[in-house]
């Protein structure tokens, strides 16, 4: 399992992580005719190394010729991914990280999603550079991406839109719900933009420090601007040098006294349609020695929000609370089986590269069991035996 942790002690752009990723050994010629593919004005990628205080670093950025138009709707910008002729993974991470954006913009304007517009240059700048991260972590192999708390710069930044404070509406609304760490500085620049935080926010499996890993390569990819700190952003590849797996979630709760104990199954199907990882209730005692519940639900990415939505529209609290949680996890394969009495869904894990178990689901088990009118614990038992048989061989603790 190959690991990028983005050290982004100067924040983070778009440019910055491309250059940082061709600097840890990204083919360039590769990437190049990947991007060649996109219907978009004329551009040329420059690609030098500057010094940025102690540290050398890769400075890319994209030359675009205007075509005349001064703005592009993202249906538009949408569509021209979509269309282009890209390897089903690279064009769905790239349209998902686009969308991101443009929904933190229409967020910010107070307008759909859809009528969110670009302007030309601006728009060519960023689909290049969302495209390009998309194909690098594609070509590179990268299985996991963590991130590290993120300097947002402060003070100012001028815009189309006028002055904007920093970090930028946009980038703020990216960072929210997406289980990011972020902080101030005294750095009067505008570290993270938009662009580099929709990609972070978008790729990244867990935030904090660098994670245990057999170190391949780094990189640094450098920022236009000469601050007092270095203006890099660094990434470092490298190898899990444990077998199980960590990321971070939220978690969503709520303490309820008042609402009829029949709606909770109800508000637990709508979470779960909705996105949550796990919902779960347990019995309180509230003030005045009121029994109460304890609503919570488990959010990964930017499903928080809407999981918040659910909970204050089809319950009767008045507010919830979040928190950040650390999950350490096994790596896991799923596959159907075939029994004596239908086919069955098997989730197999694995500890140090050995298969520890292959769990039927336990929802077909009892569909088939009522079906065929046998014990539910037979049916069980016969995918759990099939599923350890037919489980392929478990992940290299190395990889």
């Amino acid at each position: 399992m190959t690991t990028a942790y983005f050290d982004c002690q100067a924040g983070a752009s778009g440019n910055m992580i491309l250059g940082a990723l061709l600097d840890a050994g990204l083919d360039k010629t590769r990437l190049l005719a990947e991007l060649r593919k996109l219907d978009l004005p004329p551009w040329e990628l420059r690609d030098e190394r500057v010094q940025r205080g102690l540290i050398q670093a890769r400075l890319v950025d994209f030359d675009i010729e205007p075509r005349g138009h001064h703005h592009h709707p993202y249906t538009d910008i949408d569509a021209r991914i979509a269309a282009a002729d890209l390897d089903p993974a690279i064009k769905q991470n790239a349209r998902q990280i686009f969308r991101r954006l443009a929904a933190a913009e229409a967020h910010v304007h107070g307008t759909a999603v859809e009528d969110v517009e670009f302007h030309e240059v601006g728009a060519a700048d960023s689909v290049l550079d969302v495209v390009g991260a998309a194909v690098a972590f594609h070509l590179m192999r990268v299985d996991r991406v963590v991130v590290s708390p993120i300097n947002t710069g402060s003070g100012w930044v001028e815009t189309a839109h006028g002055r904007l404070p920093v970090p930028a509406p946009a980038t703020t609304r990216l960072l929210a719900g997406s289980g990011a760490v972020a902080y101030g500085s005294e750095v009067k620049f505008e570290l993270l933009t938009p662009t580099g935080a929709a990609v972070l926010t978008h790729a990244a499996h867990a935030h904090g420090p660098l994670p245990p890993m057999r170190v391949l390569q780094t990189g640094y990819g450098a920022g236009t601007a000469r601050l007092a700190i270095p203006n890099v952003l660094r990434v470092t590849l490298g190898q899990a040098a444990q077998s199980h797996q960590a990321d971070t979630a939220t978690v969503i709760e709520t303490n309820i006294d008042d609402m009829n104990p029949e709606a909770y199954e109800y508000v637990s199907a709508r979470l779960f349609a909705a996105g949550a990882l796990d919902v779960w209730t347990a019995p309180i005692v509230m003030k005045g020695g009121r029994p109460a519940t304890q609503l919570s639900a488990l959010a990964s990415g930017d499903t928080a929000p809407t999981l918040i939505d659910v909970i204050l529209a089809e319950t009767t609290t008045l507010g919830v609370r979040t928190h950040q949680v650390h999950r350490t996890k096994l790596p896991r394969h799923s596959f159907s089986v075939t029994t004596p009495y239908g086919d069955i869904r098997v989730k197999a894990s694995y500890l140090h590269g050995t298969l520890r178990d292959a769990a039927p689901e336990a929802a077909d088990c009892r569909r088939l069991a009522a079906e065929q009118g046998v014990p539910w614990r037979d049916v069980y038992d016969a995918a759990r035996a099939a599923g350890r048989a037919a489980a392929p061989p478990g992940p290299d603790p190395a990889d």
